[in-house]
């Protein structure tokens, strides 16, 4: 590498939008269309080419390199080859393959190998290798005949190709150790619908163009004769790529411009797309345009081996610092791999006579490949320690004086007058809504021990404060005149609904209106619309939530003089209801919403705060397990913050793991805040939870004791339960992942256990890997889908292929009751496994009316939606001890049956005591008291005031 200071800030460029990028790829909106995303990146790098050749004189090489034929001559021998005239547009043909490899690999991203990608340097030594020149030594001095046998072999070793080479290929498979050290995602590779051994093959191919692309690029760019026309070839062919990739997806746009559905143009998705486009293609302008010039400038070999080193060197780094957790068990492969990484790369740097690297000295450099090796090692002993107690034993005890605490807090008022001042400190001084002391007498004749706590309906109706009731009408108009809408309507003391024709609609509906009847004479006349489908409707970006959550607060509507208040009846601020287009259809069927699972992720993306994970894009790495995006919510392996873990923000990764996500969305779907009430929801969604279509809950279970129930976890689910399946979603979806891992696991795929050890003569605690089939073993997992009807259509077939079918079994008459959401979006049913005396082993990301009312490890054992954790969790209950051996050695592990019983019966005691048909009508009482207020026209005069 040149030594000049023009030099190493290209260096610098290319090494920090290198980091930057890998940084930043795993979440981009950009993979949802891989062939425009490549267009535009092309296209935008094309053009930055061209800017900065304006600017060349200011850039190394700008004097030109080719001062006269003397120079010229005496530089040929350390420049490669003259370029072939068909050079360029072979280029432009590989760069166009290249993408479309890596838009096949993508797509079965999960079936793919990590670290192939890290033996591209081996290639380009290998090509220098089979294409070294030995330069001719002039020199007017008499040879030495004599000469130092130790210093001459010491030289050639040095400078031979072979040395290059193997130094190349030492750290680059040092770089490829770390893929088997990232755990991986439970997201699987089918043998049915994918082809992993032609994506690892396509994964090789990629690699192998790679390097015929950059070799033929440096030797057009090298002999160039300055900077600016280096510049401008370059521009010229990144702009012909992105041309050929245009092409492309125009063909394959009018190719399927039948299929192309669910494309309305949603607010907030352009913007993001672009957004991404724009700092991304910057990102990757800097690097295509640092690596030309630094490579024409020295090798091409250089700046590929240093990223790769750097990708290397900050992958050990975090498997270090990961030493000791459940992520990274054992420390010695993670070492070995720094360790190889680091004395590869120094050879690397004396075979290829590299006394800088960056902006470092090659000395410093190994100076601190030395410290950091020894700093890990030290890390490494100190962290690698056996834990004395296991971390659920802690979180039953965290979470049981929680439970006291949220008792507490939610049933301080015993009087009117103290319900009345606790409602006012709650709410920013607000009186409660009229009538408040109908409904606190109404719920303490029904013995409820929630008084205060409303948390999620508080949540739900502050938007709504940030509009004026004329608004909240126009929207109910809106929603009105939908399908799958139920109307009730209150007046004059009673209630009644518009009477659907659907069967189970009307069903619903009566139940509700049954529900409202006892105190309906204390309710405001009103209509409200419900959602009948099971999925939620409403999904406003958060930018708009947020801003009407801050103009309905009352600080601010204290602060605002009365002449900047929103008057009544002005409804400009309302915007129009962006409703889907029903004229798209699914094919077959008219008149059917339609929004694809991209778009849909792309939407709940928006719904999350600036800043946060998700509102970055969606993860689009379905491989690997994401670290980051657990720990907010874990104690360890364990799930501790239920309510965390509910919110999707802070978690990218999620909208790959749910049916949720991965299928399309057949439901209308509104951008606009609209009063609509709906049985459940995920937090980025805007709906108002309102306790319906839960009577079938508070029937009667058969109450069978604990002790009595078979020791076995049960987990079944229909197989015909979804109406659209997708590619991603029967490799994906959170029970195609659940059956797979416990029944159809690779001898490859791994989990991560805690596993009990003797040490000092007690049972200590110690995390292992484990291979998942040897893991499932011990464990009494029963695990399947039903189907009940003949299979006919590809999807059941390609489930009883996948899977296989069981005959459907009475779920509570086993000790622990797995429970999952339903494929149609639709919340777990946890009520009745509640009341049952068994212990329900909850993974759910769908909140409803009672959701804040339960709390992990004493009403319920949560379970990760990926399901890292489901070994070593239902492990500590079942126990291991007797059950077979684990690693080659019988298990310590007893069974926690003590725990397990008092779970199953604090769930049962406090469903009994807070969530029965009783509570849920105290919950609607107070939601429509606080609605009734909200869509009144003198709201800000409303409320309930004790008498003097």
């Amino acid at each position: 590498m040149a030594r000049d200071g023009g030099s190493r800030l290209t260096a610098v460029c290319f090494l920090a939008s290198y980091i930057w990028l890998s940084c930043s790829l795993q979440r981009h909106s950009l993979i949802d269309q891989p062939r425009l995303s490549s267009f535009l990146l092309l296209f935008i790098s094309g053009a930055a080419a061209f800017a900065a050749s304006l600017f060349s004189k200011w850039l190394p090489g700008a004097d030109g390199r080719f001062d006269s034929e003397a120079v010229l001559k005496g530089m040929q021998s350390s420049m490669p080859h003259r370029p072939r005239r068909f050079y360029l547009p072979c280029i432009i043909f590989l760069i166009v393959f290249r993408l479309e490899i890596i838009h096949t690999v993508i797509n079965d991203f999960q079936c793919t190998t990590e670290g192939i990608e890290a033996f591209l340097p081996v290639l380009l030594a290998a090509h220098e290798f089979f294409s070294h020149r030995t330069p001719p030594v002039v020199s007017d001095e008499p040879e030495d005949m004599w000469g130092d046998p130790l210093e001459d072999f010491k030289n050639w070793l040095l400078s031979s190709p072979i040395t290059l080479l193997f130094s190349t290929v030492l750290f680059s498979y040092g770089v490829f150790m770390l893929g088997d050290l990232t755990p991986r995602s439970t997201y699987f590779c089918s043998t049915l619908i994918n082809k992993s051994s032609y994506t690892v093959l396509m994964q090789w191919l990629g690699v192998f163009i790679d390097a015929v692309v950059l070799i033929m690029l440096w030797r057009v760019l090298s002999w160039a004769r300055t900077t600016k026309s280096r510049l401008r070839t370059l521009g010229g062919i990144l702009i012909l790529a992105s041309i050929g990739v245009s092409a492309l997806w125009l063909s394959t746009r009018i190719s399927r411009h039948h299929d192309i559905i669910g494309h309305h143009p949603f607010k907030g998705v352009g913007s993001l797309y672009f957004f991404d486009v724009f700092s991304t293609g910057l990102l990757v302008s800097t690097l295509i345009i640092s690596t030309a010039l630094w490579a024409c400038d020295a090798t091409v070999l250089e700046p590929t081996a240093i990223a790769t080193f750097t990708s290397g060197m900050m992958g050990s780094i975090q498997n270090v610092l990961l030493i000791g957790t459940y992520l990274q068990p054992s420390s010695g492969p993670t070492l070995a791999a720094l360790s190889i990484i680091s004395v590869g790369f120094i050879m690397f740097t004396y075979t290829n006579d590299m006394r800088w690297i960056v902006v470092f000295k090659r000395v410093f450099l190994m100076a601190l490949l030395i410290c950091i090796i020894l700093t890990s090692v030290i890390f490494a002993v100190a962290k690698h320690k056996m834990v004395d107690r296991h971390p659920v034993d802690d979180l039953v005890y965290k979470n049981r004086v929680e439970a006291d605490r949220w008792l507490r807090h939610a049933s301080v008022s015993t009087t009117l007058k103290l319900a009345v001042a606790e409602y006012k400190d709650r709410h920013n001084g607000r009186d409660p809504p009229p009538n408040f002391d109908k409904w606190f007498e109404y719920a303490r004749k029904h013995n409820s021990v929630v008084i205060d706590r409303f948390d999620q309906m508080e949540k739900d109706l502050r938007p709504f404060w940030g509009m004026t009731p004329q608004q909240i009408q126009n929207g109910f108009e809106k929603l009105k005149g939908l399908p799958d809408i139920g109307i009730i309507t209150i007046a004059n003391g009673k209630a009644s609904h518009n009477r659907p024709k659907d069967i189970y609609a009307e069903a619903v509906l009566e139940e509700t209106i049954w529900i409202i009847m006892p105190f309906a004479e204390h309710l405001p006349d009103m209509s409200i619309a419900i959602n009948m489908k099971e999925r939620p409707r409403i999904l406003v970006p958060w930018d708009d939530v947020h801003r009407l959550t801050m103009a309905g607060s009352q600080s601010r509507f204290q602060l605002l003089p009365n002449r900047l208040r929103p008057r009544r009846g002005d409804d400009s601020a309302l915007p129009e209801s962006n409703l889907m287009d029903a004229s798209r259809a699914l094919p077959g069927s008219a008149a059917q919403p339609y929004v694809s699972a991209k778009k849909f992720r792309q939407l709940e993306a928006l719904a999350c705060p600036p800043g946060s994970a998700a509102r970055g894009g969606v993860q689009w790495d379905v491989r690997d397990f994401c670290t980051s995006c657990v720990k907010p919510h874990s104690q360890g392996q364990f799930l501790e913050d239920w309510e965390m873990f509910l919110d999707p923000c802070h978690q990218p990764d999620i909208f790959n793991l749910h049916d949720f996500h991965t299928t399309p969305h057949l439901d209308d779907l509104h951008q606009d805040l609209l009063p609509l009430f709906s049985r459940s929801k995920t937090d980025s969604f805007s709906d108002i939870i309102i306790p319906i279509n839960n009577i079938w809950a508070f029937l009667e279970v058969e109450m069978t004791l604990f002790d009595k129930k078979k020791d076995i976890v049960v987990w079944q689910a229909p197989a015909r339960e979804s109406r659209a399946e997708t590619r991603q979603s029967l490799v994906g979806g959170h029970r195609h992942r659940l059956v797979h891992l416990v029944n159809n696991a690779s001898a490859a795929d791994e989990v991560t256990m805690l596993l009990g050890v003797q040490a000092d003569g007690k049972t200590k605690f110690q995390y292992e890997q484990t291979p998942t089939k040897v893991a499932n073993g011990p464990l009494p997992f029963e695990f399947s889908f039903t189907n009940s009807e003949p299979c006919e259509d590809a999807n059941c077939q390609l489930l009883q292929r996948e899977f296989g079918f069981e005959e459907a079994r009475k779920a509570l008459d086993y000790r622990y009751v797995m429970l999952t959401d339903s494929a149609d979006g639709g919340p777990a049913h946890l009520l009745p496994t509640l009341r049952s005396n068994s212990v329900p082993v909850l993974s759910s990301i769908f909140r409803e009316w009672y959701t804040e009312r339960l709390l992990p490890w004493v009403h319920f054992v949560p379970v990760d939606l990926r399901y890292h954790a489901l070994h070593s969790t239902m492990a500590y209950f079942v126990g291991l001890k007797n059950r077979g051996p684990i690693n080659d050695r019988p298990q310590l592990t007893t069974a926690r049956l003590e725990d397990a019983r008092w779970i199953a019966e604090q769930g049962r005691k406090w469903a009994d005591k807070a969530i029965r048909g009783e509570d849920m009508a105290v919950y609607m009482f107070r939601l429509l008291l606080e609605w009734g207020r909200i869509i009144s026209e003198d709201r800000d005069d409303l409320g309930f005031k004790l008498p003097e």
